[in-house]
């Protein structure tokens, strides 16, 4: 990512940016400052260092900041935040500067100074007795599962698709895992958060002087303010508390395959019951006949595809069709895992078994790992799946980004949530499936099914050439959705204000709340304006 002139903060001149980072530098060292955006990030998909959306849909210049700082401290982010308060610079927060497909360490607000958390890398405690750790926001998900590797820890750790990002920064966009404890929002317990004015708060129980438990009771006394910080710009949040799943003695690995494209439905219903049951005991990832086909090792699949890959081509439905017959793929493919105790996981895939008949043609496929009373699963011992449903951490999903033959490509989400029962689900797909189509990309099936919704992810992957239509593509798919009284549960850093506009019930009265906290709470509107449409106008 390059920039052919300096992107600075609304109403700040150059004189008093440089002025700004020379105070910085006081605080952090001259090593730990960028006073541009083109170096100081950790090491990216493209092999840059630079700062912003390594998968840019628009103009760079639109979500360009003009710099970074990089503490290593709760002190050093309190004085930043003084400083960018005396200064009226506006800072955007990233825990690693990760969130690919979802603009990365790009600000909404152009000039903006990237606060980069990623040197707080302390992992503070883990705890195998009560199953939790507590770590800061520069732990990845590859720290924390080395961590509780190379202590032997009977835990298996969640982690997001690509293990490279950050437990707490994840966990404040409602990202998720594939453990039990996967939906990290729900495993999240205490946080410390620095507020915009520079002081020093503790969430729940963690509001008392050193009481045990902070990570083990969320609520505490009184009205709970964590979820303030989750996808916001209220404060920073320098330390968490996370849940994570005691390992088990044994683990089925499951692939359920129903044949039909119209089987989606029925598929999922089946899943979402199966979790409030607890027969299934993760949620369930599930791929359509192209994410198999690009999955798949087979060379003969590779070369039926190759001649579709490249900008401006879609793989046709007949070529998806003729290698789900020669292969004996189903239209859909659910992965998810059964664990326990070992007596446990073979009474659960009875149950699962039963199940599946109420869907003509459904196949299960299992692999069983484990199954030594009294002796924990290693993540590690079980067998990987297209997602880490063990909780071993991988990068291979970014390779996925590379069929479209272009240099550079790149993914942003389309991230929307859907009732798991009633017709929403097929009209939704449907719909969507057509505009993907329309606009010459490929129809990637990210899906995530839960007990009451699922989150059907479409994998937008696009070249360099291709990121207006990919962006268009965006913009009418949640229109789409909003028509349609469905939202999503994230988004890219480009649609946070169309996505927000959305939450109109009565006159935008929850806009409005949130907005008196943002008033009220960082007066001077510093602190990531613009995240999730809120404060925006700085």
């Amino acid at each position: 990512m390059s920039s052919s002139s300096q992107v600075l903060p609304p109403g700040i001149g150059s004189s008093e940016h440089r002025q700004f980072f020379d105070e910085l530098a006081k605080v952090v060292g001259h090593e730990n400052i960028s006073r541009d955006a083109s170096t100081g990030a950790l090491i990216g998909p493209h092999q840059q260092q630079s700062y912003g959306d390594p998968y840019a849909l628009v103009n760079q210049d639109q979500h360009l900041p003009s710099g970074a700082v990089r503490p290593a401290s709760v002190e050093e982010v309190q004085q930043v935040l003084r400083l960018a308060n005396q200064f009226s610079v506006p800072l955007w927060t990233v825990s690693r500067g990760r969130n690919l497909g979802y603009g990365g360490s790009a600000p909404a607000v152009a000039g903006s100074v990237v606060l980069d958390l990623h040197r707080m890398n302390r992992i503070v405690e883990v705890n195998e007795a009560d199953a939790y750790a507590i770590v800061e926001p520069g732990v990845s998900f590859f720290d924390l599962y080395e961590e509780i590797k190379r202590r032997d820890l009977a835990l298996w750790p969640s982690c997001a698709a690509i293990g490279w990002g950050s437990v707490v920064g994840n966990t404040l966009d409602h990202g998720f895992g594939y453990t039990p404890d996967g939906v990290h929002t729900e495993a999240q317990c205490g946080m410390e958060v620095v507020l915009p004015t520079g002081e020093l708060l503790r969430t729940g129980v963690g509001a008392m002087t050193d009481s045990r438990l902070f990570p083990l009771y969320k609520p505490g006394f009184g009205p709970s303010v964590d979820g303030l910080f989750y996808q916001s710009n209220l404060g920073v949040v320098t330390k968490l508390g996370i849940h994570i799943t005691p390992a088990p003695e044994a683990y089925t690995a499951c692939e359920l395959s129903v044949p039909n494209e119209r089987d989606l439905p029925q598929l999922v219903e089946l899943l979402a019951n199966l979790q409030r049951r607890g027969v299934v005991t993760n949620h369930p990832s599930i791929s359509n006949v192209f994410r198999q086909a690009i999955l798949s090792l087979d060379d003969a699949v590779k070369a039926k595809l190759a001649p579709h890959f490249g900008p401006g081509k879609a793989v046709p439905e007949s070529v998806l069709d003729e290698l789900k017959s020669i292969h004996g793929w189903g239209f859909w493919k659910a992965e998810f895992g059964l664990q326990g105790d070992a007596d446990v996981v073979l009474a659960l895939e009875s149950s699962l078994r039963r199940a599946i008949t109420k869907i003509p043609g459904a196949q299960l496929e299992v692999k069983q790992f484990g199954g030594i009373p009294g002796e924990f699963l290693r993540g590690e011992e079980v067998e990987t799946q297209s997602v880490p449903h063990s909780g071993v951490p991988t990068l291979e999903a970014l390779s996925l980004m590379d069929y479209r033959m272009s240099q550079g490509s790149g993914h942003t989400d389309f991230a929307p949530i859907v009732p798991t029962s009633g017709p929403e689900l097929l009209e939704w797909y449907l719909a969507a499936k057509e505009m993907v189509s329309a606009a010459k990309l490929d129809f990637f099936a990210d899906f995530h099914a839960y007990s009451r919704y699922i989150i059907p992810i479409v994998l937008v992957v696009y070249a360099p050439e291709e990121k207006e239509r990919a962006n268009d593509l965006c913009k009418k798919l949640i229109d789409d959705a909003f028509r349609r009284g469905l939202t999503t549960y994230r988004t890219h850093v480009e649609f946070m204000d169309q996505i927000r506009s959305h939450f109109s019930y009565n006159g935008h009265v929850l806009a409005k709340l949130v907005d008196s906290f943002k008033a009220t709470m960082d007066p001077n509107g510093i602190l990531s304006p613009g995240k999730s449409g809120v404060g925006g106008t700085k």
